[in-house]
């Protein structure tokens, strides 16, 4: 039988390490009611890369799994129109990825808070308890009908500063996410995307708030 189970075990069995559907009402995208969300983890590779600081390293892990992760996306487009329904993987390019405001029409990130995968940590990445944000998101719009997960709506960061603290341009701000605030409430987002397009033209790189996150700090110690 093809529903939400199957299709959640064939993407893990693809590689995918967290799986969550979640209702959308998108004005881009009308046609479609539903979306998946796709969390895989990055390699404990990528984060010692980070430390020692080689980037080059870095990015060339980081956009292999990316790029790993969007043909994963593309093969659940054609499994769910195989079996009937209509689907539309979120692929950076369809999504409307504009890379100087580090923003996109449909947020992975939401899809994933939405879905109840993880929440937003303080530097405005994504959370979740078994990674961090040692992940690549990506999403799938679909019509077929699938049983949504619960939203979390409110930062688990509790007390914890270590991205804040790790950022090289005081970029992020004291105040913890909840999905009524806008992405500026907790980021400076300028400061942020320009530093971060900087230092990648010069071949270098930051991603320190991922690499300090303390749940990022447990996945890479975990054995």
């Amino acid at each position: 039988m093809f529903d939400g189970i199957f299709l959640k075990n064939y993407l893990k069995n693809k590689g995918v390490s967290k799986v969550g559907y979640t209702a959308i009402n998108a004005e881009d995208f009308p046609q479609y009611n539903f979306a998946i969300s796709l969390v895989m983890k990055l390699p404990k590779e990528c984060i010692r890369a980070i430390i020692d600081e080689d980037y080059k390293y870095y990015w060339m892990r980081f956009h292999r799994e990316a790029d790993r992760l969007k043909e994963i996306a593309i093969d659940a487009e054609k499994l769910i129109k195989n079996n009937g329904y209509d689907a539309f993987a979120l692929t950076l390019q369809r999504n409307g990825f504009d890379m100087d405001k580090l923003l996109s029409k449909i947020p992975y990130k939401t899809v994933a808070t939405s879905s109840g995968l993880g929440w937003i940590g303080r530097s405005a990445l994504f959370v979740c308890e078994e990674y961090g944000s040692a992940v690549v998101l990506s999403s799938v719009l679909t019509n077929m009908p699938l049983e949504i997960g619960t939203p979390i709506t409110d930062s688990l960061c509790d007390d914890c500063e270590e991205c804040q603290k790790a950022c090289p341009v005081d970029a992020v701000n004291p105040r913890k996410w909840n999905s009524r605030l806008s992405r500026e409430d907790i980021i400076d987002i300028e400061a942020c995307s320009q530093y971060v397009m900087d230092q990648y033209k010069a071949g270098l790189g930051c991603s320190k708030c991922l690499s300090n996150c303390k749940l990022t700090q447990k996945y890479y110690h975990s054995l």
